[in-house]
């Protein structure tokens, strides 16, 4: 019998194309080049940020949030291009989780069939099982059998409105220091090294560092990658496990509240759900991309600021 989180794996296969070539991808640019660029390919919707009906979002991806993207003042403008920015973004990470997912599958029906893995088999689940952090000290056949179950549970989407309210909470809409200067979305500390920003105002304390990251991408996966494999999201993942089971969409709105664990704050939960629901953030968690929407080449004064 073929388990639900199969059927949820072929759904998804079918409402997320794999990757395209036909991406714009953004280096430093200001909010001025980033409203012409998303003018351009009409890249609006129900209160600028929702594309309704269509629930299709264009592959553009930044690297940076716009160079004075903090100098923003009407709250409504900088919260509706955040989300813009990030969106696409947090929809390619699923893209990506999926591809895994489909390793995974493969992996699987192929243990199923004959009780054991070729080496290159072995040697991918391997891979997945440390970059998941799934552990076990069996050998041979109950090994895989445990890490493959395992990572089933673990390597599953998490909605783009329970990564962009987190981002949104974190950074306060994109204006922190760190979001700014250091591509981080959610702030993470390093602790006892010079690498990374060093906290400004906030503390004394010389002995953090606040991470920086090369791209907007690369914190968002970071994340996405704590919240698929780190202890304190254990809830999460048995609740999306749950829904998944019971052939649920994956809303962020059912998730949030076991975000509790992502802040000290007595109240965050609370937060998080206001403010994802606040924003109807839940209509990206159906959306996809969609390349045809970036069809049209653009003119050459805004086509220099593609990497």
């Amino acid at each position: 019998m073929r388990k639900p989180w199969l059927y949820f794996l072929c759904y998804l296969s079918i409402c997320f194309p794999a990757f395209s070539a036909e991406n714009l991808s953004l280096g430093k640019i200001s909010t001025a080049q980033t409203q012409a660029i998303f003018n351009f390919y009409d890249y609006h919707g129900e209160k600028d940020y929702l594309m309704l009906p269509s629930y299709l979002y264009p592959p553009i991806y930044f690297s940076y949030l716009p160079s004075d993207f903090a100098k923003i003042t009407d709250e409504n403008t900088r919260n509706s291009l955040f989300i813009k920015i990030l969106a696409p973004l947090a929809l390619r990470l699923n893209q990506e989780i999926l591809q895994e997912q489909k390793k995974l599958s493969d992996i699987a029906n192929s243990f199923k069939q004959n009780n054991d893995l070729n080496q290159t088999e072995q040697q991918t689940l391997e891979n997945l099982a440390k970059k998941y952090d799934v552990f076990t000290r069996f050998d041979g056949y109950r090994r895989q059998k445990i890490l493959i179950n395992e990572l089933i549970q673990k390597i599953q989407v998490i909605p783009p409105s329970i990564l962009i309210t987190a981002a949104a909470i974190e950074t306060n809409w994109g204006s922190s220091r760190p979001a700014t200067q250091g591509n981080s979305l959610y702030k993470t500390i390093l602790w006892h090294t010079s690498e990374g920003l060093k906290p400004n105002g906030e503390t004394q304390d010389d002995s953090y560092r606040l991470k920086t990251y090369p791209s907007l991408y690369a914190s968002m996966q970071e994340f996405a990658l704590k919240i698929n494999s780190s202890l304190k999201y254990k809830d999460f993942r048995v609740f999306r496990h749950k829904l998944l089971d019971r052939g649920s969409l994956l809303l962020g709105s059912k998730l949030a509240p076991y975000m509790i664990w992502n802040s000290p704050l007595s109240n965050y939960a609370g937060i998080f759900e206001y403010t994802l629901s606040y924003y109807e953030l839940n209509v990206i968690d159906k959306s996809v991309l969609d390349s045809k929407i970036i069809s049209r080449k653009l003119p050459p004064e805004l086509q220099k600021l593609t990497l």
